[in-house]
């Protein structure tokens, strides 16, 4: 006989099933196996990393011909955390990495349409601010300084790229 561990009744030994409550008697599961030792497991490789383009159509950007992406930050634009995507022809912001179907596509500008960048610096806090011609002015903020001014310095690169082409 054994105990019922649900309802505490006694039934026989090779019971599958309690016959006063259902519950059901399942045998163990197989421990999991042993690992196979500490060398084995430093040489497990990591997942391979994604290239910039792979990551941005994860992002569900669609990218024209030719265009090239040449940065991706986080960021905090609009009230909401996202992603900053900068290619040669435009400006993004993605609010999620992967995009629920429903949700807002991501907010584009042609660099085009740039007419400044600067940074500005409120209760120790710094912030990119983009001046945009047709647009009202789209702060990005969330970022260390450091990524603040590569943003900024990546963004005048390639409007200087492109003004020369």
């Amino acid at each position: 006989m054994k105990l019922c561990p649900d309802c505490a009744e006694l039934v026989l030994k090779a019971a599958r099933k309690c016959r006063y409550c259902g519950y059901e008697f399942r045998p163990p599961a197989p421990p999991p196996p042993a690992p196979a030792g500490l060398f084995n497991f430093s040489l497990r490789r990591s997942a391979p990393k994604l290239t910039m383009t792979e990551t941005v159509a994860q992002l569900g950007i669609d990218l024209d011909p030719g265009e090239e992406p040449a940065g991706l930050w986080l960021a905090r634009a609009y009230s909401v955390d996202g992603y900053v995507v900068l290619t040669d022809e435009r400006l993004f912001f993605v609010t999620g990495l992967r995009r629920l179907p429903g949700s807002p596509p991501p907010r584009q500008h042609s660099l085009g349409e740039l007419a400044g960048a600067e940074i500005q610096s409120r209760h120790f806090k710094s912030e990119l601010v983009l001046h945009w011609h047709d647009s009202p002015d789209m702060t990005l903020g969330g970022m260390a300084p450091k990524d603040l001014r590569q943003l900024r310095s990546t963004l005048r690169a390639t409007l200087e790229r492109g003004r020369l082409t």
